[in-house]
């Protein structure tokens, strides 16, 4: 797999997982309109810190129990479940709108966005699968990638929430649909890679 292609692979997967509405989109949307665009990239932040403390114990553990065929197959095969779950919530969920379940409230919004993000169940239970076949899939830049879709999605969405005001209402589905869409193919390949390799196994 090129460098190139992990690049770019990490940096789609991380925008399509960053787009859907959820508690750390909400506090995004709540810093950027009520505050300024760059409390909203710090909450962002915050949330990214959360990631990369559970990309790294993912890497030690894909590292230590990822040795086999057999093990890789059952971690993408579960990733691919919860990559799907995922995917249909998230096309269930286009009218939402994260703005209006924002709370910006007082505090340091990158300490929020840490919090929100160590203590998400959805965040960890992604990680633990999902990601592991992800970091088991892609080398290094396809992890770099990740996170920098993290990072251009939070830094997009604080600016144009904060310009933009209620016409991010009118954008904002179509955009979680695309993403929706983007995460059940990639649900559906790891599945099917997963499915491939019992397959050959055992004929």
């Amino acid at each position: 797999m090129s460098d190139l292609y992990s690049l770019m692979a990490g940096i789609i997967l991380g925008l399509t997982l960053a787009v859907p509405p959820g508690p750390v989109n909400a506090l995004i949307a709540a810093e950027s309109a009520r505050r300024s665009w760059i409390s909203g990239i710090l909450a962002d932040l915050g949330s990214m810190t959360a990631d990369l403390t559970f990309l790294i114990l993912t890497v030690v553990g894909v590292t230590v129990l990822l040795t086999g065929s057999l093990a890789r197959n059952i971690i993408s095969a579960l990733g691919g479940l919860i990559l799907l779950y995922f995917a249909i919530d998230t096309l269930k969920s286009y009218r939402g709108m994260t703005q209006e379940s924002g709370d910006a409230g007082a505090g340091n919004p990158y300490v929020k966005g840490l919090v929100m993000g160590l203590t998400n169940p959805l965040g960890i239970l992604w990680w633990v699968t999902a990601g592991a076949a992800f970091i088991a899939l892609f080398n290094v830049l396809g992890v770099i990638g990740f996170m920098l879709g993290l990072l251009l999605w939070g830094c997009c969405f604080s600016v144009f929430v904060h310009y933009t005001g209620e016409k991010v209402k009118a954008v904002y589905p179509v955009v979680v649909i695309g993403s929706g869409l983007i995460m059940l193919i990639c649900a559906l390949l790891l599945l099917y890679g997963a499915a491939n390799s019992v397959y050959s196994f055992i004929f």
